[in-house]
């Protein structure tokens, strides 16, 4: 009699880390933005870590796809964004409206529905999760929108959201990065020009391309 052999399909991930080597900060760092339950970070996603709070914030980009329209882009999965959040278009300071709905559905991408438009959101674009612009007014400067946080470590160790217990985020301060293994882009301004490599902040941290 023949032996029938199950086989069983496992999905393939690309290690974030070289070598899955890092070196963790001690203790965790609480999150300081709101995810929802079953959000996974995953390892070498950039962090703002703040030592005299003990928090950590993810720092959220996201490329613009072909598509979608200046209220509601289609953007690349893999992103961390939440409705709630306030964004600006990378370069153009003086919008920053809050993501009022994410749709989830489309297994190519997901939609983001703005507040408002930005004008002019185009294929490519980069969204940045932003403090707010606040126009001009009688006897009141305009405050441009900047993005909110800039890395200085990366996600060491998987997280995953379970609306459970106390969450903390585990931060390596030295670490490869392969950058192929992220869906979200870097910001220049967060790396030091000399190679764009390494963090200005921290050039421990190195992102490559393999």
């Amino acid at each position: 009699m023949a032996i029938d052999f199950k086989k069983t399909q496992v999905q393939g991930h690309t290690p974030e880390i070289w070598r899955g080597e890092c070196k963790i900060l001690p203790g965790g760092f609480k999150p300081v933005q709101a995810f929802p339950v079953g959000t996974v970070l995953h390892r070498g996603t950039p962090l703002f870590v703040d030592f005299e709070t003990m928090t950590a914030a993810v720092c959220k980009t996201a490329k613009v796809l072909a598509g979608g329209t200046t209220t509601a882009p289609r953007i690349a999965k893999g992103h961390y964004f939440a409705v709630g959040d306030v964004v600006m278009k990378l370069g153009e300071t003086d919008k920053s409206p809050i993501i009022k709905s994410i749709d989830t559905t489309n297994s190519e991408y997901d939609v983001i529905t703005l507040q408002s438009a930005i004008a002019g959101l185009a294929k490519d674009d980069v969204i940045v999760e932003a403090s707010e612009a606040v126009a001009a007014a009688d006897g009141v400067e305009s405050v441009p929108a900047a993005p909110l946080y800039t890395p200085n470590m990366v996600v060491g160790a998987v997280k995953e959201f379970t609306g459970k217990g106390l969450p903390t985020i585990d931060a390596a301060y030295e670490a490869v990065v392969l950058y192929p293994s992220l869906n979200f882009p870097l910001l220049d301004d967060w790396l030091i020009n000399s190679g764009k490599v390494c963090l200005k902040a921290n050039p421990n941290i190195l992102f490559i391309k393999q």
